[in-house]
């Protein structure tokens, strides 16, 4: 269960941040479009699963290239994975502070936590805590996200078992998929099939603690597998659900799980506390995977010298602590220059990136399993070759798409100095469903400027907005 927590964790915080994004591009196309990106996602999870199996080694994809094709293909998918997974600790511990400040507020009426530059610094505490914790060794950190996975798993039954057959019940759902090309545009709906791919980022998660759980290569394997099947369950579902809710706002569409438990009859506010409070520890729970992965990715680097030597140090307790400590400081300064530096944008450009050095490291593992399906050995050799193959062609389709359509666009500085000239709205869905945000209309539940949901909402809204010619809304961005 613990490689599992870690796996599920890096990715199931995902969904609290993106699900909005994907209904504000595909509106009721929403389930449709997180179905393609699973696609991607599960053949991805597929080839992982077997390399592990093969490699039951720290570094993933970084060390299935180099293994495979040489240190200088292991250096490029190790700086892919470094990049996800430095934003992934900045970014959800960003999110993790701005759902605790929002329940601060709900209970004292101050919102302290979300006021720059607090926030941000209560990130970097955050992130200190969580290198504190796996200093002290693979199965404290690993314990951390284990109790919060299941209290997350608790409250998902809640609101999207118990919750959906609430809402149908009492007739508040309209399920009906809109036609793309018309009532969804198509560039519309590619958009947000990229958005949805950022759902699924951190497959790999599990992998990165292939050499400190036991029988890695049953156990790491069997977690990656069972990752899978509940992000895509709980992805599907929550997108079911929540494109099928009436008119929405900006708030509702940063804070989807909160909105999907508000809307349910009779329980629906105390739902509303308990999905802020697991939104908070979730994207603690995914920082802390991140903090996982980057100290095992570069301890894995400097084992195979492609980083100095002193970052494959490992401590008493077998902790990379020299390589967790230099990842951690990078992290902590991203945070650091966003609270000290709000001008630079710093982390609006890093999270507009997200996905594309995941998407490369996962190119790289399909590479390595097809090119061990080729590998003459008598006793070891995997076998359908089609499936990495396809897995290759999907995850190369999902990188063509997010450079066309998130590099063309408007400069992530509109997503802070220009979004509040711009309103957007969804396609309709079958004429109720509409969604309007605009940047100078905020909720009192609404993350603070510059929060991890917040940051991933505006860089990658605001980029298509000049590519699509803002044809959400029928105009451009000033």
């Amino acid at each position: 269960f613990g490689a599992f927590s870690i796996g599920y964790a890096d990715v199931g915080a995902d969904i609290y941040i993106t699900l909005g994004l994907v209904v504000l591009y595909a509106a009721g196309a929403a389930p449709l479009a997180l179905a393609l990106a699973a696609v991607v996602y599960v053949l991805t999870g597929l080839t992982y699963a077997k390399l592990s199996r093969v490699y039951p080694v720290a570094g993933g994809a970084q060390y299935y290239a180099y293994v495979r094709f040489g240190p200088l293909h292991g250096f490029l998918a190790g700086w892919g994975l470094m990049l996800d997974y430095i934003v992934d600790v900045a970014l959800f511990a960003l999110a993790s502070v701005g759902y605790l400040g929002f329940l601060v507020k709900l209970v004292t009426g101050s919102s302290f936590l979300l006021e720059n530059p607090n926030y941000a610094f209560a990130a970097c505490v955050l992130t200190v805590f969580l290198i504190g914790i796996n200093l002290l060794g693979i199965k404290v950190s690993s314990r951390f996200n284990e109790y919060i996975v299941a209290a997350d798993f608790l409250t998902i039954f809640l609101v999207i078992g118990v919750g959906g057959l609430l809402l149908a019940a009492s007739g508040s759902l309209r399920l009906r998929l809109p036609a793309i090309g018309s009532e969804v545009s198509m560039s519309n709906f590619l958009y947000a099939t990229t958005i949805a791919m950022a759902s699924y980022v951190g497959v790999e998660a599990a992998s990165q603690a292939a050499e400190e759980v036991r029988n890695p290569e049953k156990n790491v394997p069997k977690a990656i597998l069972l990752a899978v099947a509940a992000t895509v369950l709980v992805a599907l579902t929550a997108s079911i659900l929540f494109s099928s809710l009436g008119n929405l706002s900006e708030e509702d569409i940063q804070h989807p799980f909160s909105t999907l438990a508000k809307s349910i009859p009779v329980f629906g506010p105390y739902l509303a506390i308990l999905t802020g409070l697991m939104g908070f520890l979730l994207n603690a729970a995914s920082a802390n995977s991140g903090v996982i992965g980057v100290s095992r990715v570069i301890f894995s680097m400097s084992r195979t010298n492609l980083l100095p030597k002193a970052l494959q140090r490992v401590n008493s307790r077998g902790v990379p602590d020299v390589a967790l400590a230099v990842s951690g400081a990078v992290a902590a300064s991203l945070l650091l220059t966003h609270a000290l530096l709000p001008s630079a944008h710093l982390l609006e450009v890093i999270a507009s990136l997200y996905n594309f050095g995941a998407l490369i490291a996962y190119m790289y593992a399909h590479l390595a399993l097809t090119s061990l399906n080729w590998k003459t050995n008598p006793h070891f050799r995997i076998k359908p070759v089609l499936q990495p193959i396809a897995g290759l062609v999907a995850c190369a389709v999902m990188w063509s798409l997010l450079f066309i359509l998130h590099g063309a666009g408007c400069s992530p500085l509109c997503g802070s100095s220009r979004a509040s000239q711009c309103s957007y709205s969804a396609p309709e869905n079958h004429g109720s469903q509409q969604v309007e945000a605009k940047n100078d209309e905020r909720g009192a539940g609404s993350l603070p400027h510059g929060s991890g949901a917040e940051l991933l909402f505006k860089s990658m809204r605001c980029r298509h907005a000049n590519t699509v010619g803002c044809e959400v809304t029928g105009r451009a961005c000033s």
